[in-house]
């Protein structure tokens, strides 16, 4: 400890993070908004005082800043483009003036002081990695909700949601910012944070997306902003020379990852779902993946016997070959029935049920998924 600089705020962080941890069982909605606050701004005051008594100069980085720019306009269309397949919906955030004002102080003002803590632990201890390993992980210690991690903790389907769509979001997010903070300094890391904050509070209306969508982006953003500047680093370094080849995988697995991406998310003509029975045995079985092909209006009027439909019957997905089109008042219902079960589905299908057809499966794929769905179902 006698090698580190700076040892105040570490110790203050570090005290925050146990005092967060005491109050964790109460849902205390004071903390949430008073307590919280007051002390980023009170650590904000104090690294603003320490860091003019130190004369520390802000470092920047104007081209890793327009490469930021550049990211953050992206993913802002790809976000609003997931808005306009899957929905829209009003931001629960209140969007009035005071409102707005109220939340960006609770929730952006601490994120100003982490990030000014994090560049005052790094200018001051340069090149000792240890050192901002270990600050990067008390960062994220103070950044959980710690009484919604309580929460969910014995219910495992809630718990498993808490970790893919905030815990592991809020790893990679501040991972990443201690990388960004080596290379481009303060302002880069700070506006990569405000505006994965600021649209959430101001803007009246939100893509609607369920936790996946919304966690699996908010994993793979970091991932992809680190990418692209560690691709960036290299074409810059005169060190290494960049062959097409190498420049050709980059771009080919950011297409695969963003093209798998939204193939998961339901964005094609395509979908896969994962198998849960054998009802349908021998043509696939449990923990096989099965693609299936969306149907518009006019392509649901061609639905003959003998094709494998996937229909939905509540939340769940069922597929089934049909046996029998029955026409019935004015409307048309499909008899199903799994080729491994001894009698037809008990309901007779309407359109508005169907999703798409059977076009091919790929074996053992979907086990992963089943092996989730058993556990929370225990």
């Amino acid at each position: 400890m006698r090698y580190l600089k700076n040892k105040g705020i570490l110790i203050v962080i570090i005290a925050y993070v146990i005092f967060t941890l005491l109050i964790s069982k109460y849902n205390n909605i004071f903390y949430t908004n008073i307590i919280n606050p007051i002390f980023w701004a009170v650590v904000l005051i104090y690294l603003i005082w320490d860091i003019r008594n130190s004369h520390i100069r802000f470092k920047t980085n104007k081209k890793y800043i327009i490469y930021m720019a550049i990211i953050l306009f992206v993913k802002t269309c790809i976000y609003f483009y997931l808005g306009a397949v899957l929905g829209f919906s009003k931001n629960p955030y209140n969007t009035n003036i005071l409102p707005v004002l109220k939340n960006i102080v609770i929730q952006i003002l601490p994120a100003i002081s982490i990030e000014m803590a994090r560049y005052v632990v790094e200018t001051r201890n340069k090149n000792n990695r240890p050192l901002l390993i270990i600050t990067t992980i008390l960062l994220i210690l103070s950044q959980i909700r710690y009484n919604t991690l309580i929460e969910t903790y014995s219910k495992k389907e809630d718990f498993f949601r808490y970790v893919c769509s905030s815990l592991i979001p809020l790893i990679s997010s501040e991972t990443l910012c201690t990388y960004l903070m080596i290379k481009g300094g303060y302002a880069l890391t700070l506006i990569y944070k405000i505006s994965n904050i600021l649209p959430s509070l101001i803007l009246p209306i939100l893509p609607d997306l369920d936790w996946f969508s919304s966690g699996t982006m908010e994993i793979l953003s970091p991932l992809t902003v680190y990418i692209i500047y560690k691709y960036s680093e290299k074409i810059d370094s005169r060190e290494r020379k960049q062959t097409i080849y190498t420049k050709f995988s980059y771009l080919f697995t950011f297409a695969f990852c963003l093209t798998l991406i939204c193939f998961m998310l339901g964005m094609f003509k395509y979908e896969p779902i994962s198998i849960l029975s054998n009802s349908m045995k021998p043509t696939y079985s449990r923990g096989d993946v099965i693609i299936f092909e969306k149907l518009d209006d006019e392509e649901l009027e061609n639905i003959q016997k003998g094709q494998i439909i996937i229909y939905t019957t509540g939340e769940k997905y069922i597929a089934h070959r049909v046996i029998n089109v029955i026409d019935q008042d004015n409307s048309v219902l499909y008899q199903t029935k799994g080729d491994n079960n001894n009698s037809p589905d008990i309901h007779l299908v309407k359109k508005e049920q169907i999703q798409g057809i059977y076009v091919f499966h790929i074996k053992y794929l979907g086990f992963p998924s089943i092996w989730l769905y058993d556990y929370f179902r225990r």
